[in-house]
């Protein structure tokens, strides 16, 4: 696959046909289709993560390999993820705690062929018949394997979560060959290096984790009814000022 190739499902995902890849984007779909490496992709939120294992996934699934499975703690973004998948395209499927009642037709689907993405909370990891019946029959040829929010597998992330570490264990099932895809905005070198531990030889690519959107500023004032008494003034005014910004006091 070509870049200019891969630019053109940028643009059809993202619905503008001037759209241009991000710096590392490309990058990090070659990386994972042509090289079929192991990549961990540490960039900012925004970047564009998702449209890095979505465009893989579109090729893959095109080249006649199997589903993408994509392993993400956050079911509030599920839902655009779906949406962005099927821009593409792309028959994505999720299976978390609010769909229970679908889960045993999702998993029919999938193991049928019909499903090119299917996105899984970390807490299914957990359940052994998921693992047996679903996961372990369509284990050598899974297309591409995508840890959303990285961090989460490694003891020293901020997020933490036992049931990512499930995950070696699914790994351990894939041919040797099989691309794998971590994304995080939050790691830290201690973080990464955690990680190349766990998944082994896996190439990192890390961006700056800035972002020019963002302005931090302090005030110092002095005991509480002047901190009160400042928050009464600003706050009705920086709603007014303000509408579609949020104020976050910690």
């Amino acid at each position: 696959m070509e870049k200019h190739a891969a630019e053109l499902l940028l643009q059809r995902m993202l619905g503008n046909t001037t759209a241009t890849f991000r710096e590392g984007q490309w990058e990090a779909i070659d990386a994972v289709v042509n090289q079929r490496r192991k990549l961990l992709v540490v960039q900012s939120t925004g970047w564009g993560k998702s449209a890095v294992y979505f465009i893989a996934s579109k090729i893959f699934r095109d080249r006649g390999a199997g589903p993408t499975i994509i392993i993400s703690p956050l079911l509030a973004l599920m839902r655009n993820q779906v949406a962005a998948a099927e821009r593409l395209g792309i028959t994505a499927e999720t299976l978390n705690s609010t769909n229970r009642e679908e889960w045993q037709r999702i998993s029919d689907k999938l193991l049928q062929g019909e499903v090119d993405c299917l996105l899984v909370s970390p807490e299914r990891l957990a359940n052994q018949d998921f693992i047996e019946t679903v996961l372990y029959p369509i284990a050598d040829h899974i297309g591409l394997l995508v840890v959303d929010e990285a961090h989460c597998i490694s003891d020293w992330g901020h997020d933490f979560r036992p049931d990512y570490r499930r995950i070696l264990d699914i790994l351990r099932q894939l041919p040797a060959n099989t691309p794998v895809l971590g994304t995080t905005a939050t790691a830290n070198n201690r973080v990464v290096e955690d990680i190349r531990q766990q998944l082994g030889d896996i190439v990192i690519q890390r961006g700056t984790l800035a972002r020019e959107s963002l302005a931090l500023d302090a005030l110092v004032l002095g005991e509480q009814s002047s901190r009160l008494a400042w928050l009464a003034t600003v706050i009705p005014q920086f709603s007014l000022s303000f509408p579609n910004r949020e104020l976050f006091i910690p």
